[in-house]
């Protein structure tokens, strides 16, 4: 019953975030075309700081574990082949394809990684779940351009996927961080407090506005394929992951951090990137809508095992 409740305190800060700011739009205090830009300006700034301020305080040289993040990188290669090997095979149209793919490997880590390790450590360092973001991102970043690049017929310009992986504010959020850590700069203690104090509004914020931009009008048009990516997404992809983590010998924020790259919803950023790259745009927000709702439940049941099985305390 501990972990239950636990686990239940873990998720629900997520989960009324959310259902705050779907009920914001519902009372109609805020519309789409609001929480649009603001969703923009907090992944652009407010985001950004809070990965800097992570790296920045963290015991940033035992943070790096470079086997983890190996371990990590691999496995979303691996997965991101897989899927272009077997998504085609059971869905023609390929915009839909592409979309389903993209939805499956792609996950919200930054935003839901971070939220959940700072609810379940509330007073510990989860520096290793923000260093691996400046891993993790640019990598989710580059494999989308090849996977929409490659099923409109074209290729991926080296130089076009470098440019687009550097302008990505949480990538440079994570290398500063990383270069002021390993160079032991130091700011003053004014200047961080300010960091950190915006930093902190950066997860609520940001999953208001997610709640007020969730729309489940269109779902019962793409229900199959809906299931099929929040199958991969939410169950499937965490269980292995985690298993074979687990069975490496990870515990504890490491593992957490597996489960947060691997079991979060689908990346915001997907649907838009699928709109402009050829993708059924349509279909992508119906995912992040989905997976979004659908992960509150999902990441409560991974972590109460987790803590059942005694991996994560």
């Amino acid at each position: 019953m501990q972990n239950l409740i636990l686990s239940f305190s873990v998720v629900f800060p997520l989960f009324a975030y959310m259902l705050l700011g779907f009920g914001i739009r519902k009372m109609k205090l805020l519309d789409a075309r609001i929480f649009k830009p603001l969703n923009g300006m907090i992944f652009q700034v407010f985001i950004p700081i809070m990965l800097f301020v992570d790296v920045y305080e963290s015991d940033f040289k035992s943070s790096v574990n470079k086997g983890l993040f190996l371990y990590a990188a691999v496995m979303v290669i691996l997965l991101f082949l897989l899927l272009c090997a077997a998504v085609p095979r059971f869905v023609r149209e390929k915009k839909d394809a592409s979309v389903m793919i993209q939805g499956i490997y792609r996950s919200n880590y930054v935003l839901f990684g971070v939220s959940i390790g700072a609810n379940l450590y509330k007073d510990g360092d989860i520096g290793v779940i923000a260093a691996m973001a400046a891993l993790i991102v640019p990598l989710f970043n580059i494999l989308a351009v090849i996977l929409f690049e490659m099923f409109r017929g074209g290729r991926a310009k080296p130089g076009a996927v470098v440019k687009g992986v550097l302008k990505n504010p949480l990538v440079g959020a994570g290398i500063l961080g990383i270069l002021f850590a390993v160079l032991n700069i130091r700011l003053p203690a004014l200047a961080v407090d300010t960091l950190d104090n915006i930093g902190s509004m950066a997860s609520p914020m940001a999953l208001i506005c997610l709640g007020g931009m969730l729309s489940f009008e269109s779902v019962r048009k793409h229900r199959k394929k809906l299931g099929a990516v929040l199958l991969g997404r939410l169950i499937l992809v965490p269980a292995a992951a985690v298993a074979v983590a687990a069975a490496l010998g990870y515990r504890e924020v490491e593992l957490v951090g597996i489960l947060a790259v691997f079991g979060s919803p689908t990346a915001v950023a997907s649907a838009p990137m699928a709109q402009s790259m050829g993708g059924n745009g349509e279909l992508a927000g119906e995912i992040v809508a989905a997976s979004s709702a659908a992960c509150v439940v999902t990441m409560f049941l991974f972590i109460w095992a987790l803590k059942t099985l005694g991996w994560v305390s």
